[in-house]
């Protein structure tokens, strides 16, 4: 389920936990208040305020650690571009410097990583599935490996340049690792059950009058969908506010400088 959710899209993502969360709320006001156990749940008046801290602590906690991990992933996804970004301009420099012979190399680089650009706006597609096109980068690989470029490039210079196409697909292999590891299901469904434990006692704090208790409902149960909405909009480092393409994209323009 938390697969599926995390599949609909961003409207999705953002409005389920809101829409799941109030009616679970309401449930639980016409439950104590309006339904026929009404009677039990009114001899269980005087269960103390802070009761439901516990809980709530709980919550947050595992809320916490969930938003962490889903920071972390987002932070080495946008290192790992950086890198990609700074290869791909190493390579530029280093064209740029063998004149004639290597313009090849430098179109070969741009179209590499225009190619990398467009996967990533695929990947923001189609969260969770990765199809990688290798063509631009076997093409640019073949395009450093001529003759024509190693007899025109010094050797520091050539194996600079190799050095650089490694970088960038090593990072790039990091960003496809990112673009498929989500979070546990372990912690989101942990996450989610002590949320719901906590509407439960902050409910049950509230048996004595149904409007109080509808609004402490509503406070909490705001937060707790907008927490959720928020972690699973940005659960996918290229989903939700995706990995930034600037550093790819201010490469490719030194190209023509």
């Amino acid at each position: 389920m938390v697969e599926l959710w995390l599949r609909s899209g961003t409207v999705g993502i953002v409005l389920t936990p809101f829409l799941v969360l109030y009616a679970i709320a309401a449930t639980l006001v016409w439950l104590m208040h309006l339904s026929p156990a009404r009677p039990f749940f009114a001899s269980c008046i005087g269960i103390a305020g802070p009761f439901f801290a516990s809980v709530a602590v709980l919550f947050s906690l595992f809320a916490a650690f969930l938003a962490n991990g889903v920071q972390q992933r987002s932070n080495e996804a946008q290192a790992a571009a950086f890198r990609e970004a700074d290869g791909v301009r190493t390579i530029l420099r280093l064209a740029e410097a063998l004149g004639e012979a290597g313009k090849p190399i430098s179109a070969a680089a741009l179209a590499y990583a225009k190619s990398l650009i467009d996967a990533d706006r695929s990947l923001l597609r189609e969260h969770g599935s990765v199809s990688e096109d290798l063509t631009a980068l076997r093409k640019l690989s073949a395009t450093v490996l001529t003759p024509a470029v190693i007899a025109a490039a010094p050797p520091a210079a050539h194996q600079a340049i190799l050095e650089g196409l490694v970088e960038i697909r090593r990072a790039r292999t990091e960003r496809l690792s990112l673009a498929l590891r989500g979070s546990s299901s372990v912690n989101w469904i942990g996450t989610i059950i002590l949320g719901v434990l906590t509407q439960v006692a902050v409910a049950v704090v509230q048996l004595e009058r149904m409007r109080p208790q509808a609004l402490a409902l509503f406070v909490f149960t705001t937060a707790f969908a907008a927490t959720i909405a928020l972690i699973g909009y940005a659960e996918g480092p290229f989903a939700g506010w995706a990995v930034d393409d600037a550093p790819l994209r201010e490469a490719m323009a030194t190209a023509a400088q």
